[in-house]
């Protein structure tokens, strides 16, 4: 009995909101004027975070290569990025303020797409609306820690251990490369000359090195000499010989890359948000999306392969979660889900 006064008194709400709503309904102009000025705030929005990004941008480049730097240390690689083009670090400076701009400016993107729904709601329905776009934007922030702490580390680690499986081969030359190459003559050391060098190892750079000092750190793996006009370094590789293919990323194509992550599970961690919109507001009950869940599964799986880079490991740990936020959406609109009132029996 309790539970049928509930929605009887749902229903009797959304009775009320119709009467009233009869007389504040915006016709159609109206409805434009609505979405075109909530668009102009948030490019409003999008602006001021872009002119943000864009001053404050190396350190968001720093912050980005991090991740990269990390592993591609842990892996005995000189760590750091190559420019391709002169223009190439400015491109990527542009850019990182463009894509950054549109990932910090998102929460009040949703803010504005949430306020217009909301207009097209009853008054009981704004109300819970306005709810969701705090979540909203936990969910978008807590999207990009995971893509930047969890899924780029390992995606990077796979590509550059991947890249670092492909041996180089022994290059002596045959018989008729011979032939062909003239042969270098090798230069012969005799036993003291081989003897003489004893490079010192340290962990750290001495306080005050003195010109013409020669040690190796060991932190940094770097061979470092005190030139009388600065320090002078180079870097040491793990293993006896360097791998075929280097993994020396281009800073524009790893810029791209990151971002793009980013935005597609900022995007992809909005799921339960919307299921549990689509069922508060019975436009598909979860009966009817628990019947889908097949189709929910294969559009994660397209989804992830639309806002990811082109490769599998990274669309498999975005496909991954959208599922799983999908079934915690649906966990938590069970509970809440507008269920249609029924006359009570005589």
């Amino acid at each position: 009995m309790k539970a049928e006064a509930v929605l009887n008194t749902d229903a009797a709400n959304d009775l009320a909101d119709d009467v009233t709503g009869e007389t504040s309904r915006m016709s159609f102009g109206d409805h434009l004027e609505e979405l075109r000025s909530y668009l102009i705030r948030a490019m409003i929005g999008l602006a001021l975070s872009t002119t943000l990004c864009l001053v404050f941008g190396k350190n968001i480049l720093s912050l980005i290569f991090h991740p990269l730097l990390v592993v591609q240390k842990a892996a005995g690689i000189n760590p750091h990025l190559q420019v391709l083009s002169p223009s190439g670090a400015f491109t990527a400076y542009l850019k990182i303020g463009i894509l950054s701009g549109m990932i910090l400016s998102m929460p009040w993107v949703l803010y504005q797409m949430w306020s217009f729904v909301a207009t097209g709601l009853f008054k009981r329905e704004r109300r819970f609306v306005r709810l969701l776009i705090p979540a909203s934007t936990g969910l978008f922030v807590a999207g990009v820690m995971f893509m930047y702490f969890i899924v780029l580390p390992l995606v990077l680690r796979f590509f550059i251990s991947f890249n670092s499986s492909f041996p180089l081969h022994d290059l002596t030359p045959t018989v008729i490369e011979r032939a062909i190459l003239a042969d270098r003559p090798t230069l012969a050391l005799s036993d003291d000359a081989t003897n003489a060098l004893k490079v010192p190892m340290l962990e750290q750079d001495p306080s005050e090195p003195r010109a013409g000092d020669l040690w190796v750190n060991a932190t940094r793996r770097r061979l470092m000499f005190m030139a009388p006009t600065g320090l002078w370094s180079m870097p040491f590789e793990v293993g006896a010989m360097s791998p075929a293919i280097q993994s020396q990323f281009a800073i524009d194509y790893y810029i791209s890359f990151v971002l793009m992550l980013a935005l597609g599970f900022g995007v992809a961690f909005e799921t339960p948000v919307v299921v549990y919109f689509l069922a508060r507001t019975g436009l598909v009950t979860t009966t009817a999306m628990k019947r889908g869940r097949r189709y929910v599964l294969l559009g994660a799986v397209l989804s992830a392969a639309m806002l990811t880079p082109p490769d599998i490991i990274s669309q498999l740990l975005l496909a991954g979660p959208i599922y799983l936020l999908f079934e915690l959406g649906l966990l938590i609109a069970q509970t809440v889900e507008r269920k249609p009132a029924t006359r009570s029996q005589s």
